[in-house]
């Protein structure tokens, strides 16, 4: 009888867990302020510097990255995550991260992507894999982003019961574009998050599975 009001117990707290907001989580990235840097080694102007990487945690995979500590004339301040952003030119910045899908979760990746006041506006894209399987991908031109302004730019997965890869999850952040595009290919990244959200059916069908079986417990105990 112990055991049953006990297993009764447990069933209404998941129910109660089921009926209150599903809360997301955050999922380790790091260096994901650019906050930070190697030596900032080149001047750009009063109170800017910058360097030509490597960026710590972060794998450039083709032209060029590094970080930046943005000036005024580039930007209108303040800048997010106190002024230290990504700079990439044409090129790629990368993180495998060391969580891997789990099944009904969705999972929503957000960046800050900038405009820069004296143009270098570009083609940028943010993807989300899971070892070589890409689970979604978010490809805008940073000309749509208000001039001297950072936009939060987010993308989303919901994984199903299954998992469509095992592999650990990554985050890709691109700049591609053409010279023709306000004179420049530079993108500019700051404030990289990810999150996974369990699925509200999920919950339910669990607290469903727990109600069962503590109604045939009941009934066992009662001879029914």
């Amino acid at each position: 009888m112990k055991f049953t009001l006990r297993f009764i117990l447990l069933s209404l707290l998941v129910l109660g867990c089921i009926s209150a907001p599903v809360w997301a989580d955050s999922i380790t990235v790091q260096n994901g302020t650019f906050a930070t840097t190697n030596p900032l080694n080149i001047a750009c102007g009063s109170g800017c510097n910058y360097n030509l990487g490597p960026i710590p945690d972060w794998t450039i995979t083709a032209g060029q990255a590094g970080s930046w500590q943005v000036g005024p004339g580039y930007y209108s301040l303040p800048v997010p995550d106190g002024g230290i952003v990504a700079l990439v030119t044409n090129g790629t910045i990368s993180q495998t991260l060391s969580a891997h899908l789990i099944p009904n979760t969705t999972y929503t990746l957000s960046v800050d992507v900038g405009h820069r006041l004296d143009g270098f506006g570009t083609t940028y894209t943010l993807a989300l894999y899971a070892g070589t399987t890409l689970l979604n991908s978010l490809s805008a031109s940073s000309n749509l982003i208000g001039s001297g302004t950072f936009a939060d730019e987010t993308l989303s997965y919901t994984s199903g019961a299954t998992v469509v890869d095992s592999g650990n999850l990554s985050i890709v952040l691109t700049s591609a574009g053409s010279l023709l595009e306000s004179g420049g290919l530079q993108s500019n990244f700051a404030d990289v998050q990810l999150t996974d959200t369990p699925e509200p059916s999920s919950l339910l069908l669990l607290g469903s599975g727990l109600l069962g079986v503590g109604g045939f417990l009941r009934r066992r105990l009662l001879g029914v």
